[in-house]
């Protein structure tokens, strides 16, 4: 890009040049004649015998002396061409030079600079293995390491680990450290240290939310640089369990578990991350305002080029929002659509990122038995208009689905297509069942004996403006087939807790974040209908169970593809829920920051951090070899 902004100045530059230059020559010329002579004064008498030698001497460039005489010889208005033509002529060498120089170097990351993003919520537990909320997330990304780690395609690569065997029965894995690796505070990294974290996410006074993912491993050490995990049967998403970050066992081992989350080395941590602690401030509450990390010169992976990260934290997006208006910080950790318009100017960059994350509608038939009914609910499927959803909804930012195989992910199948819309056949369907409208009504109703049933179901979401959006059109397809739908909006503090947990719903409309190491069987195995289980539908169907246990046994990628297929296959027959559409994710930073080029999808918010050392502000310009 310097060298085509150069090349625009440098061409008509030189035509100028040329032009003065042609002009500024005849000066020169005229000048040094001047020079080599001498010119007597008018009224002084004629030598002819001067002017006789004169003739006969061959021209030649002035001499020094000659020279140091030019300003009795030059009239003003011809010093000043003079001095703008030497002005001409060291300017045009100048660009030349750096044109030359631009051509022939190399513009390279530089070490500087400093970058503030703010977050939304308050970080209480920095530590990898007790993180509780997004802020959290974010800062243990950026402290900590773990075995492994996603790359920014989303793939899952060696870390703090060197290199890893895994047996043919995929019950044994065996990792190799790499060497030289220190923690913050200068003290080794050893596999005593992995030891110790996963004894301690096993440990359930630690109280930590990876304990189902370690339970039945056992940890072997085998040198003081190679351990080995061994699992008393196969699980196909052992892997992303790995990248949790790594403790340290010379600091932790003294306080107890129970309490180990008021340890004050969850707010000051000492990880093996790309960035180390350097300070925070708290409010009057006590509650952490602002975070300031600095680059770690010693990471395994080479020091950050920005050497100072700064956070700010706000207890909404709007709050967020208008601190990214006003310049407070320079980046956000998400952009909700709605305020994406709000955001203008040259000075931020959005970044489109592919999240594995679906909102779809989920049913809960023990809380309403019309629901049982898989031709109703094809029915319902068959009324949600998904285009009119992304474009009201999402303002066309995010792509519309069948299935919770997402595209990119193995087992995506574009051929695989749930129900489109048809209002007219919804109707038919209803029709058919028995549920019709009487003369004067609007909904549908059934006789069950001397009673009449309504067709009602009741609708209920997130108090965010999206999904507030989505459950009002999804309100007006389903009504105007015939179904009376009601509304229930829950605060975002109360969904989980009162809502999700308890499984206290008839519809839920949800985003769900997978894990794509894992698969789909958390979200919908049968096994998994109640909490923690992650399964939204409270269904039971032994093929698809089935097929999920296929997938989660799978030695290698080509073994899933069948039997994912086959569970797309007959959830889209059974419409165990609607899938409507996967969300753009949104994340704007300050315009200086760069080497983000790369970052295309995450499997976590958190992971946007994961290349962080390759990001960069500052640069340098190095001479190509």
């Amino acid at each position: 890009m310097e060298n085509g902004r150069i090349t625009k100045i440098a061409r008509p530059l030189k035509l100028i040049i040329f032009l003065i230059a042609k002009k500024t020559g005849r000066l020169f010329s005229g000048i040094f004649s001047l020079l080599r002579r001498i010119k007597p004064q008018e009224d002084a008498p004629i030598d002819i015998n001067e002017q006789l030698v004169l003739q006969l001497n061959k021209k030649s460039w002035p001499s020094w002396h000659q020279l140091r005489q030019i300003g009795q010889i030059l009239r003003r208005t011809e010093k000043i061409k003079m001095v703008i033509a030497l002005l001409i002529l060291v300017s045009s060498l100048a660009i030349f030079s750096w044109r030359a120089y631009a051509r022939h170097s190399t513009l390279l990351p530089a070490q500087g600079g400093s970058y503030t993003e703010g977050l939304i919520g308050v970080p209480r537990l920095i530590n990898p293995i007790l993180v509780s909320t997004d802020a959290d997330r974010d800062l243990v990304k950026l402290v900590y390491s773990g075995l492994l780690k996603y790359d920014q395609q989303g793939n899952i690569i060696p870390d703090l680990a060197k290199a890893y065997k895994i047996n043919a029965e995929q019950t044994t894995y065996t990792f190799e450290l790499q060497n030289n690796l220190r923690w913050h505070d200068d003290q080794p990294i050893t596999v005593d240290d992995v030891i110790f974290t996963v004894a301690s996410i096993k440990n359930p006074d630690f109280g930590s939310p990876f304990r189902n993912s370690f339970n039945g491993v056992t940890v072997k050490k085998i040198n003081d640089t190679t351990v080995q995990f061994i699992l008393t049967k196969p699980f196909a998403p052992f892997l992303s369990a790995l990248t949790v970050g790594l403790i340290p066992e010379h600091l932790w081992y003294s306080i107890p578990a129970f309490g180990a989350s008021l340890a004050e080395l969850n707010t000051k941590p000492i990880g093996s991350g790309p960035y180390r602690f350097k300070s925070l401030s708290r409010d009057a509450s006590g509650n952490i305002k602002t975070y300031t990390l600095e680059a770690y010169d010693h990471y395994h992976f080479g020091a950050p080029y920005i050497k100072e990260l700064n956070f700010k934290f706000f207890a909404d997006f709007s709050a967020g929002v208008t601190a990214l208006e006003n310049k407070n910080v320079e980046g956000l950790s998400f952009l909700p659509k709605e305020y994406k318009n709000q955001v203008r100017g040259g000075q931020t960059q959005f970044h489109n990122l592919q999240l594995p994350q679906y909102t779809a509608v989920f049913y809960n038939p023990k809380n309403n038995k019309l629901l049982e009914d898989d031709k109703l609910r094809s029915a319902l499927a068959l009324a949600v208009n998904k285009n009119r959803v992304l474009t009201e909804v999402l303002n066309n930012d995010g792509q519309i689905i069948d299935t919770p195989i997402l595209p990119g992910l193995t087992g995506y199948d574009a051929a695989i297509k749930g129900p489109q819309y048809d209002p007219d056949q919804a109707k038919k369907i209803l029709s058919d069942l028995g549920w019709t409208i009487a003369e004067g009504q609007t909904f549908r109703q059934k006789k069950n004996g001397n009673d009449l049933v309504d067709l009602a179901i009741k609708l209920t979401t997130v108090d965010q403006t999206e999904t507030v959006k989505a459950v009002a059109i999804i309100k007006e397809n389903w009504e105007a087939i015939g179904v009376r739908t009601d509304l229930e909006i829950v605060s975002k503090d109360k969904i989980r807790q009162n809502v999700i947990e308890p499984r206290q719903y008839e519809a839920l409309l949800y985003g769900q974040v997978i894990n794509t190491s894992s698969g789909p069987y958390p979200f919908w195995h049968s096994s998994q209908t109640q909490n923690p289980g992650l399964n939204l539908s409270i269904f039971s169907n032994k093929d698809i169970d089935k097929y999920l246990d296929q997938i989660r046994i799978a030695k290698a990628e080509d073994q899933k593809i069948e039997p994912l297929k086959n569970f797309q296959t007959k959830l889209i027959e059974l419409n165990f829920a609607i899938f409507l559409y996967n969300p753009t994710y949104i994340y704007p930073t300050s315009a200086k920051l760069k080497g983000l080029d790369q970052l295309r999808f995450i499997n976590l918010p958190a992971d946007r951090f994961d290349n962080i050392n390759s990001w960069y502000i500052k640069t340098k310009r190095v001479l190509a070899k």
